[in-house]
């Protein structure tokens, strides 16, 4: 437990640094984009690559052939009760869909591959990027509409981080490696995932007065469902269906807090995206209590 929690605490105080650094300075807010480009388009590309690369293999194949299959079962059933939970809580048709998409979708990818490696390692973090596969397409498909309302999502899908994912496979299933001063600078780019997605996640929060976040019944009715329920929820299913292969995966992707793009999504339409931030805020702060209780519970 000591050690979750250290690593833990190492990736909340980025995220504090980065809302100090917001609030102290609001200018330097506008610098997120520029890190959310490296970070999409960069670092978790070379993440996502490196980590393929090295393990994923015929004997990995076989033994995991069913996890995606078995993460879209999830993802399909997590949709229909996020969106049952979305009409129950609020009227409000853009509200639903930010709760819909908030409920489905957590910050897997920032927070969680980071966290999976550190206390998983490689093999660890494989098992989470190729479970987390199905959500990924969901994210830039059905999600990106639903909170945009814009359906051509194909560009969308052609990024260099869904991109990393098959070319790591042809790489880790073919019998040539890459020349070291690559692996160097694939290296260096994947050290830069947990400082700067912590760092980004602060800077986003700072954005949003503290008081207006955290005074929302219902923010913190869907915090309680997306950090208690639902892993509880898959935890127990994995457990009753001796599903032992994926209650690693399964569970830490559906305990991370919720993700930042129910706040990035409405902006590009210039929808409020208050909700979102409300979410994300309260979610990534009690985390920090439930995070460690699922991961002793997996480990």
């Amino acid at each position: 437990m000591l050690i979750i929690l250290k690593q833990l605490f190492i990736l909340y105080i980025f995220i504090f640094l980065g809302w100090l650094f917001g609030k102290i300075n609001p200018k330097q807010t506008d610098h997120t984009g520029i890190l959310s480009f490296l970070l999409v388009n960069l670092f978790l590309p070379c993440k996502v690559f490196t980590t393929f690369s090295k393990n994923f293999t015929v004997s990995y194949i076989t033994e995991n052939y069913q996890t995606i299959f078995l993460s879209t079962s999830l993802l399909l059933i997590i949709v229909i009760i996020s969106k049952l939970c979305a009409h129950a809580i609020t009227k409000n048709e853009y509200e639903r869909k930010v709760y819909r998409y908030s409920l489905t979708l957590s910050n897997y990818a920032y927070m969680g591959y980071a966290l999976c490696e550190w206390i998983f390692g490689e093999s660890g973090l494989t098992d989470l990027i190729l479970f987390c596969i199905p959500f990924a397409i969901y994210t830039y498909t059905f999600g990106y509409a639903m909170l945009t309302g814009k359906g051509n999502v194909a560009k969308k899908l052609l990024n260099p981080l869904t991109l990393s994912i098959p070319l790591g496979m042809i790489v880790g299933l073919s019998p040539f490696s890459l020349p070291d001063i690559f692996g160097s600078v694939l290296s260096s780019s994947s050290a830069c995932v947990a400082p700067v997605s912590m760092l980004l996640t602060g800077m986003t929060l700072s954005t949003f007065p503290i008081k207006s976040l955290v005074t929302d019944i219902k923010a913190y009715i869907l915090v309680a469902i997306r950090l208690v329920c639902l892993p509880l929820a898959v935890f127990s299913a994995c457990k009753l269906l001796s599903l032992d292969s994926i209650i690693m995966p399964a569970t830490l992707m559906a305990c991370m807090p919720c993700g930042l793009n129910s706040i990035v999504f409405p902006k590009l339409i210039g929808e409020d995206c208050s909700s979102g931030a409300k979410l994300a805020t309260l979610s990534h702060l009690f985390s920090v209590l439930t995070i460690p209780v699922w991961i002793s519970l997996i480990q």
